[in-house]
C-alpha cells in the first residue's frame, strides 16, 4: 500500500552530517518502498536533503510552503506538487490533510510545534495515524525524558509506545509507519487518558444488579 508520509524536519543549514545523512536515508527509503513524501516544501536544511533524496530514487514529492518563504526563494521548485499557502497554520492543515503517517527527523521550534500538534490530536483521538520519531545521534533523548517526566507526574496521560514510536534508523521509521499506529485500547477521559477496564466492569456489575 502506498502511503503519503508527512515528514517534519529542520530547515537549518550547516547541520552535522549525521542528520543530513539520516534525511537522505529517509528519502531513499520512502521512494524505494513506493511512498510519497509530504513535507514543508523547503529546499534548505534537512527539508532539502529529504526531498532531493526522494527524487533521486524515483519518488514523489509534495511540498507545502507559505508564500512568505516562497518570496525568500526557499521553495523546492522541482516538487511534483507545490502547494503555496497564505500562512503557516494553513501549511500545517494542508500537510495534515494529505498525510497517512507522520515522521519527525531532528528539528527546531517549527518541527517541535508540528510534532506536538499531531501528538496532542492523537492523544484526544482526533486522528489515528502513526507518529514516529527518528532518534538520530540521540537527538530526541531530552524530549523523550521530558515526555516520561510529564507522564510520571500526571501532566500527560500517554507517551512513548502509545502516542508515538521511536526509531533509530530511517528504515525502522518507515517500517513503523507502514505498521500503523500503536493501539490505545478502551475508552478515555477528557485528557485522553485511558479509563481502566476495572472501572468499567464495576459500573457494569453495579447497573446489572436488580
Amino acid at each position: 500500500m502506498t502511503l503519503s508520509v508527512c515528514v517534519f524536519c529542520s530547515s537549518a543549514g550547516g547541520l552535522p552530517e549525521a542528520y543530513r545523512s539520516a534525511a537522505r536515508d529517509l528519502g531513499a527509503e520512502l521512494a524505494g518502498r513506493g511512498h510519497r513524501l509530504v513535507y514543508g516544501g523547503g529546499n534548505v536544511g534537512l527539508m532539502g536533503e529529504v526531498a532531493r533524496a526522494v527524487h533521486e530514487h524515483g519518488g514523489t514529492v509534495i511540498g507545502v510552503i507559505p508564500q512568505g518563504l516562497v518570496d525568500r526563494e526557499l521553495a523546492y521548485d522541482p516538487a511534483d506538487e507545490l502547494l503555496v499557502t497564505a500562512t503557516m497554520r494553513e501549511r500545517k492543515a494542508e500537510m495534515d490533510a494529505r498525510a497517512d503517517a507522520f515522521v519527525a527527523l531532528p528539528g527546531g521550534f517549527g518541527t517541535l510545534e508540528e510534532l506536538l500538534e499531531v501528538l496532542t490530536l492523537r492523544q484526544l483521538r482526533l486522528h489515528d495515524r502513526p507518529i514516529v520519531l527518528v532518534n538520530v545521534a540521540a537527538y530526541w533523548d531530552p524530549f523523550l525524558a521530558m515526555v516520561s517526566e510529564m507522564v510520571d507526574q500526571g501532566f500527560a496521560p500517554l507517551g512513548d509506545g502509545a502516542l508515538f514510536q521511536v526509531a533509530k534508523t530511517a528504515a525502522e521509521a518507515v517500517d513503523l509507519a507502514e505498521a500503523g499506529p500503536a493501539p490505545i485500547p478502551g475508552p478515555f477521559d477528557s485528557r485522553g487518558a485511558p479509563v481502566a477496564p476495572v472501572a468499567e466492569a464495576a459500573v457494569e456489575d453495579w447497573t446489572a444488579e436488580p
